[in-house]
């Protein structure tokens, strides 16, 4: 297929276009005046005001277009995927900053350089300004993310129960109108999927999967004759299944995504090796096709052989097996006995933490509603807010609302393009509350007492501390990083290559 090129302005024109549309649906979802967007979905359309969500809905016909709004997802993608949260920042920053990069008479190198260095600065002030936070103390982060008291202190309550380094996986309520939790068993490996094509739910960029069958096998998958396995799913009428394997051909996971993609058989399949494998198979309850096992592709059965998994959510670097499987517990004490018995202290804290994650089983909390548009809504909030308190008790927190932003701008006494560009971006996700709220950003800041902040949600100034409006110190880095990083790349474009694409005739 020929290709159409762009350069210089034409490019960056094109590609900040697409940016800024997909900038501009999430930045009026931003504070306690925000709006929603309502999502068309064939299967489930949705009303949000979840970041995330919103950018990847996104899809421009425009090939150029598309590329801006590509990145503008992909920042936001990464800090969904780094904190779980502040994706709106992300872009509120993302769309300061490359408006302040344009407008710079440097070359785009020296600015990439310059903004480089200053965002570092950025990161020590932010680091100076945090203060640790206790899993009790955390109410005051989740009610800020929830926007919803109620789903707050369930939130909460959770957190303090199992811990904020434990699994909390989010579901319907099948059984009520209400929201709860329970403790079940499951198990999170640092794994994901092998091919973006196996996600079933692309507003979270995920696989989602119920009563699920499960396949383990140590034996590299690399011929057709390797697939006569299915074979036997066929008999047994297997028509889902994810598949664990240590090392696949290319060419054998390009049919598993084709047999997936045409529905002939709906597959999730994830790489794992040695000790990861050995303890994802434990958690569902398969047996390992391995030498070791005396388990071959031959000699598979599928009702001996086979785990199941009540549920499995798989993200491009981790998944969640929830399962009832006793083998769990049998492969922790296993571990345990292992790590008595060896001298080395090394591979007994290994052994001991892999027990641990066996045995810490998951919360997962239902979220129940009287009609779908709030279930789903509710949901959104309660991913961001678990997300949030996770990060606050693991790095602390800061002044919420912008304002710690907005104070780390108010202070610089920039030397450098970088500092310059950042000293006017930083301010940006404290502008768009302020306009959200209908108000005007130099009528509120002008009048606004020392050491307060703007509580958008009241229409007061507030010292934020005393208040509990704080957000977390990762949520603040991981938008700044991925927000600067992006802009940089993007002013530094020289050429943009796409498809040709014929004109529509009338």
């Amino acid at each position: 297929m020929s290709k159409e090129v762009l350069f210089e302005k034409e490019a960056i024109r094109r590609i900040k276009y697409g940016l800024d549309t997909v900038c501009n649906a999430v930045v009026g979802t931003i504070g306690p005046a925000g709006s929603n967007v309502f999502l068309d979905d064939m299967l489930t359309p949705k009303i949000t005001n979840d970041g995330v969500s919103i950018a990847n809905q996104i899809t421009l016909e425009d090939k150029f277009e598309n590329m801006g709004a590509w990145l503008a997802k992909n920042a936001a993608s990464q800090t969904n995927d780094d904190a779980g949260d502040a994706t709106t920042t992300t872009l509120a920053l993302l769309q300061a900053t490359t408006d302040e990069c344009l407008a710079r008479p440097e070359k785009p190198v020296i600015i990439m350089r310059s903004l480089m260095d200053a965002k570092k600065k950025v990161h020590a002030e932010l680091k100076k300004q945090a203060r640790p936070i206790s899993p009790k103390e955390a109410i005051s982060v989740a009610r800020i993310s929830a926007e919803n008291e109620e789903l707050a202190q369930l939130v909460h309550e959770v957190v303090v129960k199992v811990g904020h380094k434990s699994v909390i996986a989010i579901e319907d309520n099948k059984e009520g109108f209400s929201s709860d939790y329970k403790i079940v068993q499951g198990y999170e490996a640092n794994v994901g999927f092998m091919s973006p094509y196996f996600r079933n739910d692309p507003e979270k960029a995920r696989a989602v999967h119920e009563n699920i069958a499960v396949l383990c096998t140590a034996k590299k998958l690399t011929t057709i004759q390797d697939l006569k396995i299915f074979e036997k799913f066929e008999a047994q009428k297997i028509t889902s299944l994810v598949i664990i394997a240590e090392d696949i051909d290319p060419q054998i996971l390009g049919i598993f995504v084709q047999s997936h993609l045409v529905r002939k058989m709906e597959l999730l399949v994830i790489r794992a090796t040695g000790p990861l494998l050995e303890d994802i198979a434990a958690s569902v309850g398969a047996s390992i096709i391995s030498e070791d096992t005396g388990i071959s592709f031959e000699n598979f059965d599928p009702k001996k052989h086979l785990g199941k998994a009540k549920r499995v959510v798989s993200e491009e670097k981790k998944t969640v097996f929830i399962s009832n499987a006793p083998s769990a517990s049998m492969h922790a004490s296993r571990l345990e006995a292992l790590a008595k018995e060896n001298p080395n202290m090394f591979e007994q804290k290994k052994y001991r933490e892999r027990a641990s994650k066996l045995r810490g089983g998951v919360a997962v909390i239902r979220i129940g509603a009287h009609t779908d548009s709030e279930r789903n809504y509710l949901k959104d909030k309660a991913e961001d807010c678990v997300n949030a308190v996770k990060s606050a008790i693991e790095e602390g927190v800061v002044e919420g609302g912008g304002m710690t932003l907005y104070r780390i701008a108010n202070a610089m006494k920039p030397k450098t393009p970088g500092e310059e560009i950042l000293k006017r971006s930083l301010t940006a996700p404290l502008r768009k509350i302020i306009q959200n709220t209908g108000k005007d950003y130099a009528d509120i800041l002008k009048d606004l007492p020392k050491g307060m902040g703007y509580d958008a949600k009241n229409d007061v100034y507030a010292d934020f501390w005393k208040e509990g409006i704080l957000d977390p110190v990762k949520a603040e880095r991981c938008a700044i990083e991925n927000a600067v990083s992006t802009a940089a790349l993007f002013i530094t474009t020289h050429a943009a290559v796409s498809d040709y694409v014929e004109p529509k005739k009338d």
